[in-house]
């Protein structure tokens, strides 16, 4: 993925900058026969949405707030740093086995655990004085993820040993970093906290029609950590999960509250294309992959120099597009209203956590921030 000094950013619109790159990067992958998208794998697919009328489907739609916790909020601004953060921070799937293993939770949870372990003890969190003074025992602390490993004995030192590094330590660093480099991002364009910065989006764009692109736009500008994109074969790539998965969250904890978060073009958004999302696709024979492809995932092999997780991600995306457009063509809808690609990825990613569906392999990168 991109190198944060040098970032990849569209031209133009970057919606449709992710749609066009995310196509253009499957049709190759296509054409490698490494991927390819299954009709027939779509239709099943669309049956199961609307298996025993919408029950599954309809038990996940609209359950992507993350603000749906019993915690008290005592102003708006503690609710966008709340909901900042869980874009933020909304990666580490490559450390999944890991974090089952020492912390019994994987990394979706072990974020969530941590953020609300800020807010219970009452942390300023998501303003820069907190994120640029975090330690790595404070985010051990915080986050729960052990920094040592076992004692190791000391060659020829009988009697003395010595900690190890624990694994996660380094997804640990990765947390500190996504901190650090967020506060130093706020702080030069002259922002306190995360929640002053969503403010200036939300006031600035409040009279634009297509407001949720002008919103991913600003947030991918201003805050690196958000900016997921890559060069494949020298063509650039755009996913921007986590930001858009930002501006998603903004609109459905926010929107029945107050109407300034109604924001206008969120149904242009794609799917967030994480880990899950491809994994349950390949599963569900709506994705059909290689023996290489299929070997790696197999493997549990750390995708960071091969690319094939961008690719399977990009492909999810497509895929998904075709999906909503199945639906649309064929005019089904939830509830009279249209399924969109958000919808999708809800269900999807939900039904990734059923234990059906829990322990599928899933694709790994332990080098990435972005999922």
């Amino acid at each position: 993925m991109s190198n944060l000094d040098n970032p990849i950013l569209p031209k133009d619109n970057y919606i449709e900058a992710i749609r066009n790159s995310c196509n253009e990067l499957y049709n190759e992958a296509e054409k490698d026969d490494l991927i390819k998208i299954n009709d027939e794998g779509i239709d099943k697919f669309i049956e199961m949405i609307k298996s025993n009328n919408f029950e599954i489907f309809g038990k996940y739609y609209g359950t992507n707030n993350p603000l749906k916790v019993p915690l008290k909020f005592d102003t708006l601004e503690e609710e966008l740093n709340f909901v900042a953060l869980n874009a933020l921070l909304a990666f580490g799937s490559g450390w999944r086995d890991e974090l089952h293993e020492a912390c019994n939770r994987g990394a979706a949870n072990t974020i969530k655990f941590g953020i609300i372990s800020m807010h219970i003890s009452k942390m300023q969190y998501g303003t820069t004085n907190h994120m640029e003074n975090l330690t790595i025992t404070d985010i051990s602390s915080i986050f729960q993820i052990p920094l040592l490993g076992e004692e190791e004995t000391k060659e020829n030192m009988p009697g003395v040993t010595v900690s190890t590094q624990h694994c996660l330590r380094e997804f640990a660093e990765k947390i500190q970093y996504v901190f650090h480099k967020t506060a130093l991002d706020l702080r030069k364009g002259g922002y306190k906290s995360l929640a002053q910065f969503i403010m200036h989006l939300i006031n600035s764009t409040k009279d634009e029609i297509d407001r949720a692109e002008i919103i991913l736009k600003g947030i991918t500008n201003v805050l690196t950590v958000f900016q997921d994109s890559a060069i494949i074969n020298g063509k650039e790539v755009f996913i921007f999960k986590k930001a858009q998965l930002f501006v998603y969250t903004l609109y459905t904890a926010f929107h029945n509250k107050y109407p300034l978060f109604d924001i206008k073009g969120i149904e242009k958004l794609t799917i967030f294309a994480d880990n899950v999302i491809p994994t349950l696709l390949i599963h569900l024979d709506v994705i059909k992959t290689s023996s290489k492809v299929s070997k790696a995932i197999k493997n549990k092999e750390n995708m960071s120099k091969t690319n094939i997780d961008v690719k399977l991600r990009a492909a999810s995306i497509v895929a998904c597009e075709r999906i909503a457009k199945r639906l649309r063509e064929q005019k089904i809808k939830y509830m009279d209203n249209e399924i969109l690609e958000t919808d999708i990825d809800t269900y999807i990613w939900n039904l990734g956590k059923e234990d059906k569906y829990r322990g599928l392999t899933r694709i790994i990168n332990k080098n990435t921030i972005y999922y």
